[in-house]
Order: C-alpha cells, then structure tokens, then sequence
C-alpha cells in the first residue's frame, strides 16, 4: 500500500513538472490584421488589396484566418478578406451561436461594403457561408464550399465527450487543478491526433500543429470550440432543412479521403444544392493544404465569370 501511495505521488510530480515545462504550450503570436466590432466582438480579419469582386474566407472548426494561408499567395491582385470567426483566433468577446454569425457575417460584408462577395468556406465555414446564403442571397455572388461540413454530417461521439470535458475542466476549482498538473499534456496530446486525423491519409504540413498549440488551445478558442461542437447538430439539421431553399451559384471541393467530413456527405450537398457543380480531389480533409491551386482556379473563375 504504501510503495503503490508513494508511487502513485512520484507519477504525479512527474507529470505536473512534464506538463509545466516540456509539454507547456507556447505563447500566442501577436495579431497581424485588424479588428472590426461587430455584435459586441472585436473581429479579427486579415484584408489583401485588390480590385474585382471581393472574397471573403470562412475558416472550419477549430480554425483561424490563417488556415487558408497557402491559398492566398495565388490570388495576387484580388480583394480578399479571411475572418477568425467569433471566440477563434485572434478574436476576441467569446463564442457566438451558430444563427448570430450568421448575421454577424451579413454585418461585416456591409460595413466593409463586401457585397456581393465571393464566400470561401472551408469544413464548418462552409456550413456558415450556407447560412448566410439562405438569410442573405443578395451578400453571396458565388459559394465556393471547400470539405464542407454538411450533407446529413452529425457530431462524432468523441467530439462531443471531448467538449464536454472541456465545459467541466474549465470549471473554477478543477481549472486551476487541471492547469497544474496535466492540462498542457492534455491538449497537446489532443491536438497532436487530432492534427494527424484531419491530414490523414497525408502527412502534416509544416508547422501546422505548432500554430494549432499557440493559437487553438488557448482558453478563448477551447471554449469556443466545445460550445459549438455541443451545438453542432441542431446547427447541421438547421442546414439540412434549409439547403434546398438555396439558390445562390456554388462549387463543392471535396477530397474521397476525407476523414473528418466524408465524401459522402458533400456528395449529398452538391446533390440538393441547387446549381452546385462537384469537384473532386484526392487527399485530406485539409484541402487548402493539399491542393490550393483547385481552390485558387474556382475563386479565379468565379471573379472572372458573369
């Protein structure tokens, strides 16, 4: 009993010096953009220059602007905006509902004088430009819906005991034990499966799970993170319903080896989504990783077409 008390005690100084210097997170980054308020929030975007029809970037869950970054350098001259969606990012005032962003998205492209714009959604920020789509046609020129999450998707069992985890573990007093001892080594052992999952059957792009420990695991985007993903399917049968109300022009990006959005279901989207032409490519659920000419070409194309 004792060595099994005193050996139990030696695991627990172990991980909590583990978990306060090896697996300690690192410090996140400056923000590099500006900032718009918008329904109580402060909204953290990033605006390259340019003429034509603007192109606003919607970003997945978890996710900031920056997941579009390999993108970007192939639309040289064109009027782009890329949004840390509420509670993410660089974002700051907490997390808002599903419905709210979607009006917090029609504000933006209206204060900044966006419309219409060109929505690049790319995994849940293609569930947001649908959103949008539906209560706001005349914002929307074109949807370009990258691995979008929708089509019949449903949250994964894992994900949602996972953000329910987080609620508890943020509670006041087992916050500040979780933080002490094993709540680093937590998260980054999460997020370093959870990055893998999301590039599978690929490697990982460099430096991606770095900028994922710096940014998304801060407590702002964790909390954001487990609410949305607690709100998850009433916000896809919401998009369910309301798809076949939708008559904006789309194009639908998405990967046979998706393992976080299967094929399957963006097959079914292109299906009863008025209009929508299916594009196909091999790889990952991180399209804008694994092929970023496919998604520059249709932005291109849909700035160029009447």
């Amino acid at each position: 009993m004792r060595f099994g008390v005193w050996s139990l005690a030696t695991m627990v100084v172990v991980l909590t010096v583990v978990n306060m210097t090896v697996a300690k997170l690192p410090p996140m980054p400056a923000a590099d953009g500006k900032y718009i308020s918008l329904r109580g929030k402060e909204i953290h975007y990033i605006e390259q220059p340019g003429d034509g029809i603007p192109v606003v970037m919607i970003h997945g869950l978890p996710g900031t602007h920056q997941d579009v970054d390999p993108v970007m350098p192939q639309l040289r001259g064109a009027h782009v905006i890329s949004i840390d969606r509420p509670g993410f990012g660089w974002s700051k005032g907490g997390w808002l509902p599903y419905q709210e962003q979607i009006d917090l998205i029609h504000e933006m492209l209206a204060q900044l004088r966006l419309c219409p714009a060109i929505l690049v959604g790319h995994s849940f920020g293609g569930t947001l430009a649908i959103g949008v789509a539906r209560r706001y046609p005349q914002d929307v020129a074109k949807m370009i819906l990258v691995a979008p999450a929708a089509g019949g998707m449903r949250s994964y069992t894992a994900d949602r005991l996972q953000a329910r985890y987080v609620r508890f573990s943020q509670l006041p007093v087992v916050n500040w034990i979780v933080k002490h001892t094993y709540g680093n080594v937590a998260l980054s052992t999460s997020a370093h499966f959870a990055v893998r999952h999301a590039f599978e059957p690929g490697s990982v792009a460099p430096n991606y799970e770095e900028r994922l420990r710096s940014v998304a695991l801060t407590p702002g985007n964790i909390d954001a993170y487990s609410r949305e993903v607690l709100e998850y399917d009433r916000t896809m049968q919401w998009v369910d319903e309301n798809v076949p109300g939708i008559h904006v022009p789309s194009v639908v990006i998405a990967a046979r080896s998706d393992k976080l959005v299967p094929f399957e279901h963006a097959e079914r989207l292109a299906q009863t989504l008025s209009g929508t032409e299916l594009i196909t490519v091999e790889g990952s659920h991180m399209i804008p990783y694994t092929h970023p000419d496919v998604v520059a070409a249709e932005i291109r194309a849909a700035r160029t077409r009447p």
